[in-house]
């Protein structure tokens, strides 16, 4: 399939407004002169494995949003074979056409498949140059080898033969290596070998447009809005400047470099992109007004996962639940059990090389007792939830299960059929405790900045109100949702009927 057309996405845009999404629904993305939704498909979490992935994919393109993100590490390229082949089959169904589509993908993780791979060349004599070794089971890379062979691999699961905009992802790995392990030079000195190292991805970059398998390059920095005198903060500035550099060696003129895209993260806690001033020729803009003067396209990500002093802050709504079983009472059912659990069979279980200890193996009612009044909100419990106590609890139950010796095989079911619903009520009695904690968050979130909202929107959810006060922030080109649900497409696409809220950048202020 060819790529997106200024001519293709301008129709889209018109068409879709016409059919009620307001007019500041489609903005220009930069300089490639592409029309694109102001809200993005973000895939981070989609795979190729789920029914419900697909429809929300689908809605979401039926609707008018015309920008999909993903990476090639996305659920280990599972996101790009999802979308390649969900675009592939509404483009032949001519529910779509693929000019009018924009897709996006960034390189520069090594991870699952592609650690394998890396570690394979590297046993072989023949590594990919230039690795930087985030830690054992993540690494990172930009350099033009792994680039090209990222780019095929890419292609082939979108089944594309051209990607609209290639992002380098998260680049500045490098600059946090190289502080960590102390390597002479200094911090310019770094930085220095930082932009020669993209300006030689550029040059890449620049062959891969002449190829025809890129259309725009760009970078995507986690650091664009830190200030400068941080170690890993990168500057948008520096990062054109090596684009034109790049272009100039490819025997391009000044003006005809192919970076037109940047990406970075902002919301109502995290607005550094939009405050902080250290670009241009006296440092005095900030890196979205710098975007905007440079034709510089700006996708915005994590819109509405804000971090907040180490804590992951979700700025949604919270429905309020009344759990059938007291949190109190809950966490005293489940302890007897579990006291019941140490004192008739924990003893009888037969011991082998790294057996868990028995008190750690059903630990959650003394352990979730202890640890009730440190738990943060919803967000807070799910990381737990699915991080420790889900994989422990079938882990350990397997366990017990070939470790009991045959006559407690029968008392041990029993006692599971026991302990599974009453665990299940203490967890959806924390659950609803820790929900009603961010429900509150959310109230006083909403109540600073409802004042500086037309009165029309003051009643929607913290989620809409969020994603569009991103939105409406001069400078930002399109905002980028985790949309895997179809609910979370209804949800968030109604922003797209909304105008642009008046000197929304006054709202970044009162959080």
């Amino acid at each position: 399939m060819s790529g997106a057309t200024r001519e293709a996405t301008r129709a889209l845009a018109e068409r879709f407004r016409g059919r009620g999404l307001s007019h500041d629904s489609y903005r220009t993305l930069g300089r490639t002169g592409l029309t694109v939704s102001v809200l993005g498909f973000g895939t981070y979490r989609v795979d190729d494995h789920s029914p419900e992935h697909r429809e929300a994919l689908r809605k979401a393109l039926a609707e008018g949003c015309n920008l999909i993100d993903t990476s090639t590490n996305y659920t280990d390229g599972s996101s790009e074979a999802c979308i390649g082949e969900e675009l592939e089959g509404m483009a032949g169904h001519g529910e779509i056409r693929r000019e009018e589509t924009v897709i996006v993908s960034k390189i520069g993780y090594v991870q699952g498949r592609n650690l394998d791979l890396a570690r394979e060349r590297e046993e072989a004599g023949d590594p990919f140059p230039e690795m930087v070794k985030i830690s054992d089971g993540c690494w990172h890379c930009v350099h033009p080898r792994f680039l090209e062979d990222q780019l095929g691999r890419s292609l082939s699961r979108l089944r594309l033969d051209r990607l609209d905009v290639c992002l380098l992802h998260n680049p500045e790995y490098f600059l946090e290596e190289v502080q960590r392990s102390g390597t002479a030079g200094g911090l310019e000195g770094a930085r220095r070998g930082f932009y020669g190292r993209l300006r030689a991805s550029f040059l890449h970059l620049e062959e891969e447009v002449k190829r025809g398998r890129i259309s725009w390059y760009g970078v995507s920095s986690n650091t664009f809005g830190k200030p400068p005198g941080e170690p890993g903060a990168t500057s948008l500035g520096r990062i054109l400047e090596a684009a034109r550099e790049a272009a100039a060696e490819a025997g391009l003129a000044a003006g005809d470099h192919h970076f037109a895209v940047a990406q970075l993260p902002m919301n109502l806690f995290e607005d550094a992109p939009l405050t902080v001033k250290k670009e241009g020729p006296a440092g005095d803009r900030s890196t979205l007004a710098f975007a905007a003067e440079s034709g510089v396209g700006v996708l915005v990500n994590r819109p509405l996962n804000a971090f907040l002093r180490g804590e992951l802050v979700r700025l949604a709504d919270f429905p309020a639940s009344s759990p059938e079983v007291p949190l109190a009472e809950a966490l005293e059912r489940v302890v007897r059990l579990e006291e019941e659990f140490l004192k008739t069979m924990a003893g009888r279980l037969e011991p082998g090389p790294g057996q868990p200890r028995a008190e750690n193996l059903f630990p959650w009612g003394r352990w979730l007792a202890g640890i009730e009044e440190r738990l943060g909100g919803y967000e807070h419990w799910q990381e737990i939830l699915k991080q420790q106590i889900q994989p422990h609890l079938s882990e350990m139950v397997s366990f017990v299960r070939s470790a009991l010796p045959e006559d407690l095989a029968g008392t041990f079911r029993d006692w599971l059929d026991r302990y599974l619903p009453e665990l299940g009520n203490l967890l959806i009695a924390f659950e609803a405790a820790c929900a009603a904690r961010s429900r509150q968050r959310s109230e006083k979130i909403a109540a600073l900045i409802d004042s500086g909202l037309p009165p029309s929107l003051r009643a929607e959810s913290l989620s809409r109100k969020a994603l569009h006060a991103v939105a409406s922030v001069e400078g930002v080109t399109c905002v980028l949702n985790g949309m895997r649900r179809p609910g979370y497409v209804e949800d968030s696409m109604e922003i797209l009927k909304w105008d642009r809220i008046p000197a929304a950048a006054d709202l970044f202020g009162r959080i």
